[in-house]
């Protein structure tokens, strides 16, 4: 009978240590929700129509395709404006344009903005050559978008035709690999500002954990991944 103990012991001690790896193990949970309703965040809007409008909305295609190396079918075929408009601030006059690039399935809305007119007298970025009080030309506004100045930016994109998955739930579910996770809930498809591509961004909150999230980002071309752990909301 000595010799029975030790197994019937070793099993309690494994049914023990399962209960309690199955207590520890990490679960996440999130709402799903349609593939596209992030773009309901973006009301509808309208282009502008002004002399002015179509005269900026020329450069700023211009300057587009030229930054990005985009043909005009490239442009046409993925590029879909949606609004623009004029306002007036403290440094001058801006225009910006807000539109969606489609490639495939993926879908991301884009806004971009540049100073058209400086104040007269506002002396910032004063080591620039460009003029105040004017509207400024196309190599004008390329100077200051370079230098990001007045809060101006034009997107960087990639010219790509193809993305690396079939679809929105392939993306994702290569994502959640990434995680070493049970799910994510996919957020929004957004433009990599430094390279250009594509990107899914995805969460979920931590079960039985206060405030605690796992977000993620997979790249639509390359297929790169970035998982990391934090607070869902910051006070």
């Amino acid at each position: 009978m000595k010799f029975i103990k030790f197994p019937l012991l070793f099993l309690m001690l494994l049914s023990f240590s399962a209960c309690e790896i199955q207590q520890h193990i990490r679960t996440v949970s999130c709402v799903k929700g349609g593939d596209y309703d992030y773009l309901k965040n973006y009301l509808p809007g309208k282009i502008c129509t002004s002399d002015t409008c179509a005269i900026y909305q020329s450069i700023w295609k211009s300057i587009f395709m030229e930054k990005n190396n985009l043909e005009n079918a490239y442009f046409d075929n993925h590029i879909e404006l949606v609004q623009s408009d004029i306002s007036k601030w403290n440094d001058g006059i801006s225009f910006s344009i807000c539109y969606k690039v489609k490639l495939g399935w993926a879908i991301a809305y884009n806004c971009d903005q540049f100073i058209i007119k400086i104040e007269q007298n506002n002396q910032l970025y004063s080591t620039l050559n460009v003029p105040r009080g004017t509207y400024l030309s196309k190599e004008q506004i390329k100077l200051i978008v370079e230098n990001h100045a007045f809060s101006s930016d034009i997107t960087k994109l990639s010219n790509v035709e193809n993305l690396k998955f079939n679809s929105m739930g392939s993306a994702l579910n290569s994502l959640i690999l990434k995680a070493n996770g049970n799910t994510l809930c996919s957020g929004m498809i957004i433009i990599n500002h430094l390279t250009g591509d594509l990107e899914l961004e995805a969460g979920a909150q931590y079960d039985h954990e206060v405030n605690r999230c796992i977000k993620g980002k997979i790249d639509l071309i390359t297929g790169d991944a970035i998982v990391a752990e934090g607070p869902c909301m910051i006070d």
